[in-house]
């Protein structure tokens, strides 16, 4: 009986994840160009992301409603994205990226 609750609470805790991230996919990375209509964003992995921007699409800054007004160049940000689209359903607003230190 242990051996099944040991088995099975994983598999349900994993499903659980999963299914609670949706059909969105997270696009992080630094702002490098915003305006009315879209947003680009450069990952970690040094690839650039344009996302549309449409009357569905919400903003956030340190949980609390925020603007397009409030994005700037720089900033780090997490975009929601549907799956199969380019279309930004959420930008969560971070600090501003800090510049790499010189060597």
């Amino acid at each position: 009986m242990k051996r099944l609750i040991t088995l099975t609470v994983p598999a349900i805790l994993a499903g659980t994840l999963a299914f609670a991230h949706g059909d969105n996919v997270h696009i992080r990375g630094v702002v490098t160009q915003v305006s009315a209509q879209s947003i680009t964003v450069q990952t970690a992995a040094k690839a650039t992301k344009t996302l549309t921007l449409t009357d569905k699409t919400t903003f956030q800054r340190s949980g609390k409603a925020a603007r397009l007004d409030d994005v700037k160049v720089g900033d780090r940000v997490v975009i929601d994205v549907p799956v199969k689209t380019t279309n930004a359903l959420l930008i969560q607003i971070g600090a501003t990226a800090k510049p790499a230190p010189h060597k």
